[in-house]
């Protein structure tokens, strides 16, 4: 049984440690939006966890959830991964944009290269997390207007897709917005997509606008929404949202990582809960809390909440990596005396 709105509510947000628990490497110096399913969830046993960087899609595994081997790279430029289950079979969704290659002329003349066209959600089919189908798109950036807000072109990104009485339901964000101080880029819009069928096609939910959008009078989101991870629950959704601020007192923009809920998961509030983790002052995650993904395990009554975050590398290099926060309801710690 998925746990209420009021559960999440009052649940106690903890780091397992100071330190990520998959460090950027040099081959991969921004390791981004990790997805990850327990040894219950997985073909066989361990522990899975995805993300990407410049390169594409990562895949790595695990027998404890703290120690992590890299497999190998799925997709080469894909973005934003996330998996669905159903039938015995997962479903790896993705982002994924093209690029357009600037003449060998125009690079010698010192002209920008590589640009990025418009993306598109592709999934791709598994019985074993090993080997893929071919991939399917199922949404194209071109088909969602608010996607090209302040882009010279249309951008969706990080799919998440569930199953209700109604159908299926694709979450996601659409365009994005480059921060004046630091140049990272965070998501502008949350929107949701729905459709009968799980290859689609999805049609945009809420009378074709998006469910979220920056707000100047937000406190928290007075930039950009960031990344929102959904999860459902038992009269409704819940959204940890890392959204993006202006912070006055540092004088800069920052992230915060927090609650939002909805009954009909389309009308989104905040929670009256406080802000689960801040971006800290220093450390390996101080300059920004970027995405999350998390999930409950049941034998042990706990939460387990990965999530990315950078720092500067030696100014303008950024490091990006995972790191891991535990929840559980107060009520239920045993106390020894």
């Amino acid at each position: 049984m998925p746990p209420s709105i009021a559960a999440f509510t009052r649940t106690s947000w903890f780091p397992f440690s100071d330190k990520p628990v998959i460090r950027s490497l040099w081959y991969m110096p921004r390791l981004c939006d990790p997805f990850f399913l327990f040894p219950e969830e997985s073909p066989d046993g361990k522990w899975h966890l995805f993300g990407h960087t410049w390169v594409g899609i990562e895949h790595f595994i695990s027998e404890n959830g703290i120690s992590w081997e890299p497999r190998k790279m799925i997709e080469l430029r894909g973005h934003s991964p996330s998996i669905f289950r159903q039938d015995g079979m997962w479903y790896l969704l993705y982002e994924k944009h093209d690029v357009t290659l600037t003449p060998l002329k125009k690079r010698l003349r010192g002209k920008r290269a590589d640009k990025n066209k418009s993306s598109r959600f592709e999934m791709r089919s598994s019985s074993d997390l090993i080997i893929f189908s071919e991939p399917k798109v199922i949404l194209d950036s071109k088909d969602v207007p608010f996607a090209q807000d302040g882009l010279k072109n249309p951008r969706i990104s990080r799919p998440q897709l569930f199953k209700d009485r109604e159908g299926y339901r694709l979450y996601f964000g659409a365009s994005h917005v480059v921060l004046e101080d630091t140049k990272q880029k965070a998501t502008r819009h949350f929107a949701l997509a729905m459709s009968s069928c799980l290859e689609g096609p999805y049609a945009l939910a809420n009378e074709g606008g998006s469910l979220l959008s920056p707000d100047p009078d937000d406190p928290y989101r007075n930039m950009a929404c960031g990344s929102i991870k959904v999860v459902q629950t038992a009269d409704g959704y819940v959204g940890f949202e890392c959204a993006m601020h202006w912070d006055k007192k540092r004088a800069k923009t920052t992230s915060s990582l927090l609650q939002i809920e909805s009954t009909d998961g389309l009308l989104w509030k905040p929670s009256f809960r406080s802000v689960i983790l801040p971006t800290p002052v220093r450390g390996w995650a101080s300059r920004y809390v970027v995405s999350c993904d998390l999930h409950y395990k049941t034998e042990e009554g706990c939460w387990y909440c990965y999530f990315s975050a950078n720092t500067y590398s030696g100014f303008p290099l950024v490091r990006e990596s995972i790191g891991l926060l535990l929840g559980k309801d107060p009520s239920l710690r045993k106390v020894f005396l």
